[in-house]
């Protein structure tokens, strides 16, 4: 009788894991469906085909769900318990309001932009939120830091070239993400860190050749330093 209790009792709580998964894997899905699953896939770093094992109820790697919760402007404990900041009450603290989310805009407005948690995005980057855009990366040129498609926020204040950094910049109608380099009395070298492509300089009376579109603060879930 007491093998029979035992197994019973384990079968139970395999069920009850089974169950909160699921539970906590919809809170997930209702949280990434509030700014776009494939946005907060992309927002948080985490694979596609990750988040929607979480979503089907899958094991969660803790740090995947932190970021997935920052980006989509929900708290840990809301998914992992239905709380909201402790609260008995179990409502949600997803909210398409401005004090909660903000919509970053592709920089050529080709599609809606990227909705993201506000107090995650300000914890990030801490720079003006209306100042961002998103930009996609082209090419090979700046691999391994970027592949083709990997996405990156740009701070378009920046104007001018004043240190070493990622910057995006327009030239010939195309849109590029190469690292500036200032020169010693003016002037810049273009750099890909793909070592295929050599460097570039541009000497200061040429640097109308290209449109500087600003400073790459942040790439594919990690902030760039």
């Amino acid at each position: 009788m007491r093998g029979s209790d035992d197994d019973e009792s384990r079968a139970t709580q395999h069920f009850d894991q089974i169950r909160l998964m699921r539970e906590r894997g919809e809170r997930l899905r209702e949280a990434a469906q509030s700014i776009g699953i494939t946005h907060a896939a992309k927002a948080a770093g985490v694979p596609y085909t990750t988040l929607r094992d979480y979503m089907n109820g899958g094991e969660m790697k803790f740090s995947a769900l932190a970021s997935l919760a920052r980006v989509c402007g929900v708290s840990l404990d809301w998914i992992a318990f239905g709380t909201a900041g402790g609260s008995p009450s179990g409502a949600p603290e997803v909210q398409t309001t401005s004090t909660r989310q903000i919509v970053v805009p592709w920089y050529d407005h080709h599609e809606d932009g990227l909705r993201i948690g506000r107090d995650w995005l300000q914890s990030v980057i801490p720079r003006d939120l209306a100042s961002l855009c998103l930009i996609s990366n082209a090419g090979d040129a700046m691999e391994p830091t970027l592949s083709s498609g990997d996405l990156v926020i740009v701070d378009r204040s920046v104007t001018t070239v004043t240190g070493s950094a990622l910057y995006a910049l327009e030239s010939a109608g195309a849109i590029l993400i190469r690292r500036l380099d200032p020169k010693l009395g003016g002037g810049v070298r273009v750099i890909a860190d793909n070592h295929r492509y050599p460097p570039q300089d541009v000497e200061a009376d040429r640097l109308e050749c290209f449109k500087l579109l600003g400073e790459v603060v942040w790439i594919g879930g990690v902030p760039h330093p």
